[in-house]
């Protein structure tokens, strides 16, 4: 549409907008179901068998699949037109308070929950990590101490390591699989002192990721142990829309999925996704209480940094690479979550195929985010077109005195 020798981009993407609109719309109360962290309101054992692979991959997790793709694919395109430049000028101006007080709010936010921890002085770091040591309380009260200066940061980092690191020796490290935010938290306080501008960009980085991977990969609880979200479902019917319970459970570990795997994309659709992750995250605390809003209290404030911050470009994460590349991540999810369970509960023969297809899932998309799949296409199809194109050689005399006899042979007649 040209309105004044403006182009208007509405008419080519007013219809994604709107579908996703409404499907983000009706996707509310499922959203609670998928970011209500299941350890914390149920008790699970992580080193029961999950459910056969089969079992996982069904019709209905291929549709949900597919219209998360869709989606994303959509919201990638969007980001490229004029309303998503609009959407991230609009962005910049009303986060760009937040944004340069980042550092602050985490600082605060973080000593706010440790400090919380400490007065509760039964938990480590989240509700189902219990611990009432007298040092690890000593560790709780420190920590927001040595986040009031930045010249002890570091030291806070070291304590949340040590916290971390007792969650592994209590729990085991695939349980504690779930919570890497806390080592991207420490990895920000620590690179917090850093001189090098370059190094302290990192920061930013780690915290992001580990955010991402924290809500990713318990998600994949949703496939894996759909019975463990049953009570939770039982307990809320009004969360399920009338659904069967294990309809919800699939669609909810794709949406938990899908909005994890945006904040790894591009900047507008990690900034969309993070927004939409924090209302979803506190709009759960009305649902399960003050246990949610307190261990999601560090994740929904990480999130808001995530939203105010404008980011580097990704130039190897084009709109055509999102179809491929997070359909894959959820199949790769999906195999090295079941492989390194195996791996670590149960026999190593059973876990080498799950983790070598997960792994040789992530070499693909490293392979086409990197432009190696493209090249390699590129070579393959080369000869066959040279072949195609090639043209027949001339004829010419094998004699060297033949073209000129021929020419005087004209000029006499």
């Amino acid at each position: 549409m040209d309105r004044g020798g403006i182009t208007c981009a509405r008419p080519k993407v007013a219809r994604p907008f709107a579908v996703m609109a409404c499907l983000s719309i009706s996707a509310i109360p499922l959203a609670s179901i998928a970011h209500a962290h299941v350890k914390w309101f149920v008790t699970c054992e992580p080193s029961d068998n999950p459910i056969p692979l089969q079992a996982v991959l069904t019709e209905g997790f291929w549709l949900f699949a597919a219209v998360f793709i869709a989606l994303f694919y959509a919201a990638c395109q969007a980001e490229q037109t004029a309303i998503g430049e609009l959407l991230r000028k609009f962005l910049d101006r009303a986060t760009a308070f937040l944004h340069e007080r980042t550092d602050a709010l985490l600082r605060a936010v973080a000593a706010v929950s440790f400090s919380l921890l400490w007065v509760d002085g039964t938990v480590v770091l989240t509700p189902e990590l219990k611990g009432n040591s007298l040092w690890l309380s000593a560790i709780q009260l420190l920590i927001p101490i040595f986040l009031v200066a930045r010249a002890t940061l570091p030291a806070a980092a070291v304590g949340i390591i040590v916290l971390y690191g007792y969650g592994i020796a209590s729990y085991g490290l695939f349980h504690m699989l779930d919570y890497p935010i806390f080592l991207g938290l420490a990895a920000y306080f620590a690179l917090s002192v850093t001189p090098n501008p370059e190094v302290r960009a990192l920061r930013t980085n780690c915290l992001r990721w580990s955010v991402a991977l924290s809500l990713l990969w318990p998600a994949m609880e949703k496939f894996l142990y759909p019975g463990w979200i049953t009570p939770i479902a039982l307990a809320h019917p009004e969360l399920t829309l009338g659904f069967d319970i294990a309809t919800v459970t699939t669609a909810a570990g794709v949406v938990e999925f899908g909005l994890a795997f945006a904040l790894f994309w591009t900047p507008l659709v990690r900034r969309l996704g993070a927004l939409a992750l924090a209302l979803l995250l506190v709009a759960a605390t009305f649902d399960f209480g003050k246990i949610d809003a307190v261990g999601h209290l560090m994740v929904i404030a990480v999130l808001l940094s995530v939203v105010a911050d404008p980011g580097p470009k990704a130039p190897h994460c084009r709109p055509a690479l999102a179809p491929v590349v997070s359909g894959t991540a959820l199949l790769a999810a999906i195999f090295l979550y079941a492989g390194i369970h195996t791996l670590y509960y149960g026999p190593l023969h059973a876990a080498l195929a799950p983790i070598a297809s997960g792994t040789a899932l992530l070499f693909v998309i490293a392979l086409y985010l990197s432009g190696a799949a493209h090249t390699l296409w590129r070579l393959v199809r080369r000869p066959a077109r040279r072949d195609l194109r090639e043209p027949r050689a001339l004829m010419v005399p094998t004699q060297p005195g033949t073209f000129a006899m021929s020419r005087r042979g004209s000029l006499v007649s």
